[in-house]
């Protein structure tokens, strides 16, 4: 859990872990966020105990408790590549993700996920373009689906 963490970053619904026993505690996000739960917090969402194995092997419920390096904002991102290259990527992209997310990508509305940006790096490769992407801003966020 990194120091700065933020325990009103994560939904209301986002599931506490109540589990001591569990060998995977340390890595589990839904256990870091049950150990600083706010004392003004009066009702959380639990893990069920019967769902959860006392070692923690193979739960289903285990998120890693690691924020992954999400994009925000793409205005830049063609700037620097040739005008036919431009154009082919920023088509693919549209196909790829759609219009309406392409530019909730471009405004800033919507966050690049690490997946989404290496798609996007792929498509820069394939058209010869090797320079790293730049784009807007990163942020430091937890994909709260993400299983390790």
């Amino acid at each position: 859990m990194s120091p700065d963490f933020d325990y009103t970053q994560f939904p209301y619904t986002f599931a506490h872990c109540l589990n001591s026993e569990c060998l995977r505690a340390e890595q589990c996000l839904h256990r870091q966020v049950a150990l600083r739960m706010p004392k003004e917090r009066g009702l959380v969402t639990v893990v069920n105990p019967n769902h959860v194995s006392p070692s923690g092997e193979d739960c289903k419920f285990f998120v890693l408790d690691q924020p992954e390096q999400y994009a925000r904002g793409i205005t830049h991102l063609l700037d620097r590549v040739p005008h036919n290259d431009a154009v082919f990527i920023k088509q693919q992209m549209i196909a790829h993700f759609g219009q309406t997310n392409y530019y909730r990508f471009f405004r800033k509305e919507r966050l690049v996920k690490p997946h989404e940006q290496k798609y996007i790096r792929q498509l820069f490769q394939k058209r010869g373009v090797t320079e790293e992407l730049v784009f807007d801003e990163y942020v430091e966020y937890y994909d709260l689906q993400r299983k390790k």
